[in-house]
């Protein structure tokens, strides 16, 4: 036990694990300002979503939604009122198909734990603990990996520090475990989780107590995976065909059958939540029509090339130096087999188990292709990228020599600044957002002064996504028209109407130009923006 304590606790290890939560700090110190002042970003729209569910999860009954994604709030009148592609249960509430429960209720768990307010700052310490934890499983991932490959200790855990850059200061980490919380960000704990007991269940002694609780974490990461993000299920096929395939002994061809029928479980339990609350022929007809909305034809490829140049930057040039210097070495290496041939060497095992974490790490980027306009929208969508790229730089910096490692940390290093660099640029793009929501803000608060939000209809001549929702923490009839407003108010029973208009000025972010409050007895008044 002492020896253990000594390995993990006063060993290169823990120098690695200091290493990596000091990274984590700088990070989160350089992206301080940010989340103080909420500042736009690509896919900001994604938080504000999330938290909408979140709120509608603590404001509704367990009854009205049975934890599947609402966005229907809680208060008088927010029921029965239509919001994008969603579908209705017999209460009135809408449900998100695009998405499964997991992703909304995780934080939403959290929060009720720890007794914190459902709030964008909350939900942004919420992802960059993600982002901790993901990175620190691919810290100790790596590391196994590199000591499992005959590297010595140090040299083992620097790869893995190496390694874990990508995974904290490329510019998709910096945005999508910060201030733009999605199902991927979750799914990458997940993710990360599964790969390291993958290897400990392939290093495991066969049929020991150990390897079979390893089979079982893993079923339950299977299973856990598939229910959180769709890039799950595509994972999940890339280990089944590893361990039928890949291994070919009996063993492991039933622990494959074990992993498909756990996939399987998790697609049943999906449509079987799902079509209780909202009815199967609703729901099957929901999922093959965002499918069809975000995949391939819809795409484009080009786009999505420039995605990844966006999200990983100069780590994207590192990454293809040393993979064609691999090749050409591997290539100029090569011999003609002769009968006087050296008999396998003791790291063709490692190298083939190297392979295959590889294979099972990278699987789920195929995802990207068959999602293709979802990963050229949604830049959370290549965060799934960072585990083979983190396995290419670890193993570059443990096989070379001290001269090129020398050479590859430096390397790193400015793919790391120039990571921060293409964050703090891409978020200039968005930087007028701060003003146009405290404008926003504004223009709720003199709304509420002027009449009672808890009663009154509102709608919108836009549409109507998170934002608006917690803006006035009401729900919102979108793509209406004044007359439109005022019908609504009659028929629903307001105290008022309240008509706001506006434009939209990002993805779902829209900046209001004025409110039109209607009073019951005819008489209104109009409310303009401070921000023209």
């Amino acid at each position: 036990m002492l020896k253990i304590i000594n390995k993990f606790f006063f060993g290169p290890i823990a120098l690695g694990f200091i290493a990596i939560v000091l990274m984590h700090l700088v990070s989160m110190g350089l992206r301080q300002p940010d989340f103080k002042r909420v500042s736009g970003a690509q896919n900001l729209e994604a938080t504000y979503h999330a938290l909408l569910t979140v709120n509608a999860l603590e404001q509704n009954p367990l009854s009205d939604h049975w934890l599947l994604p609402t966005v229907t709030l809680g208060g008088e009148n927010d029921s029965h009122i239509p919001w994008g592609a969603t579908l209705p249960t017999k209460t009135g509430d809408y449900i998100y198909t695009s998405f499964t429960s997991p992703m909304f209720v995780a934080p939403y768990a959290v929060f009720k734990i720890i007794n914190a307010q459902p709030s964008v700052n909350n939900l942004f310490r919420f992802n960059v603990a993600l982002g901790a934890i993901s990175s620190s499983i691919l810290f100790f991932l790596l590391w196994r990996l590199m000591s499992y490959r005959g590297y010595p200790p140090l040299v083992a855990v620097g790869g893995a520090i190496v390694g874990c850059t990508v995974g904290i200061f490329s510019r998709e980490a910096l945005l999508s475990y910060g201030i733009v919380y999605w199902a991927q960000s979750l799914y990458q704990v997940i993710f990360a989780a599964n790969i390291l007991f993958v290897f400990n269940y392939l290093t495991e002694k066969p049929n020991t107590a150990r390897q079979s609780l390893y089979s079982k974490i893993i079923l339950f990461l299977v299973f856990s995976g598939a229910m959180t993000e769709w890039s799950g299920y595509i994972y999940n096929i890339g280990l089944f065909i590893v361990l039928w395939f890949g291994l070919r002994d009996v063993s492991s061809k039933k622990f494959a059958v074990n992993v498909f029928l756990a996939t399987v479980a998790a697609g049943f339990l999906t449509v079987i939540h799902y079509g209780l609350v909202v009815g199967f022929s609703a729901a099957v007809s929901a999922f093959f029509g965002r499918f069809f909305a975000r995949n391939t034809a819809s795409g484009n490829f080009i786009e999505l090339i420039q995605g990844y140049g966006l999200s990983y930057g100069m780590f994207l040039i590192v990454l293809a130096v040393l993979l064609s210097c691999a090749y050409i070495l591997d290539t100029s290496n090569q011999q003609p087999a002769t009968s006087n041939q050296q008999p396998a060497t003791s790291n063709q095992q490692p190298d083939k188990l190297l392979s295959l974490i590889f294979i099972v790490a990278s699987f789920p980027l195929i995802e990207n292709f068959v999602m293709l306009q979802h990963a050229t929208q949604f830049s959370y969508d290549r965060l799934k990228f960072i585990f083979p790229a983190a396995l290419v730089l670890s193993f570059a910096f443990c096989r070379l020599s001290r001269k090129w490692r020398s050479l590859l940390i430096i390397s790193v290093m400015l793919s790391c600044v120039h990571g921060y660099k293409s964050y703090k640029a891409d978020m200039d793009k968005y930087s007028e957002w701060a003003e146009i929501d405290i404008s926003n803000k504004k223009l709720s608060s003199n709304i509420s002064e002027r009449t009672s939000l808890k009663c009154a209809v509102i709608s919108s001549n836009l549409g109507v996504r998170g934002y608006a929702n917690l803006l006035l923490n009401k729900g919102i009839y979108e793509y209406k028209s004044f007359v439109d407003s005022l019908a609504l108010m009659k028929s629903r029973g307001g105290c008022a109407s309240v008509y706001l208009e506006g434009k939209w000025v990002f993805p779902d972010l829209p900046k209001y130009s004025r409110a039109t409050i209607t009073y019951n007895d005819g008489t209104s008044m109009v409310i303009d923006s401070e921000i023209k």
